[in-house]
């Protein structure tokens, strides 16, 4: 006798880009059926890629940063996840840095230089600006270390690497008072999981309007 073929599920289209929430931070993840220009945005939470990039000896060693001290932030970023989390719009970009020895959020309107005060009346600028807001952006710090003021400059824009985004940190310090330059660079990828008890080197935000 014959018999009717089962009835067929209608596949669904692939999706461009999948969004994963994690502690209420969405997490972008481009899939691989993706056009390779696609790209989601900063939002989220990312952690540092210590399988490849720089370290931070360089960056360090330029501000002045005695060998005691860069050796246990090497130690600390060896041992415990380094972590960003993004938030980025037209106006604003806000990040939160932890790590064993960070627990700082900054807060910068783009196109506003935001003035800071430090210990005995030395002054740190920081001015943020972007092409391309949710996607990169371009932070100018101008500040004083052991060495003499500095200017650093930290770039962040987003790759997209197989079926991921990734996030690329690129840091360039100059020392004004030597010419002294270095360049260090890092790599994100989205965290999925929860985020780690702040440091106790805890500071509260600063913010920027």
């Amino acid at each position: 006798q014959y018999a009717p073929p089962p009835p067929q599920t209608p596949a669904l289209p692939p999706p461009s880009l999948t969004m994963l929430p994690t502690l209420g931070h969405a997490e972008p993840i481009a899939s691989s059926s993706s056009p390779p220009g696609v790209l989601g945005t900063m939002n989220g939470t990312w952690i540092l890629d210590k399988r490849r990039g720089s370290s931070m000896r360089g960056y360090l060693e330029t501000m002045g940063v005695t060998e005691l001290a860069i050796e246990a932030h090497e130690k600390g970023e060896s041992d415990h996840d380094t972590i960003n989390i993004i938030e980025f719009d037209d106006a604003f970009f806000k990040i939160k840095k932890l790590s064993r020895v960070t627990d700082l959020g900054l807060e910068l309107k783009l196109g506003q230089e935001f003035r800071q005060t430090l210990p005995g009346d030395r002054v740190k600028t920081v001015l943020a600006t972007s092409d391309c807001p949710g996607k990169s952006v371009k932070i100018v710090s101008r500040m004083p270390t052991m060495n003499g003021i500095a200017t650093v400059v930290d770039t962040k824009t987003l790759q997209r690497e197989g079926n991921i985004l990734v996030l690329i940190q690129t840091l360039v310090i100059k020392n004004e008072r030597s010419g002294k330059e270095h360049t260090t660079v890092r790599y994100f990828v989205p965290h999925q999981g929860e985020v780690g008890a702040p440091a106790v080197t805890a500071k509260g935000p600063m913010k920027g309007r």
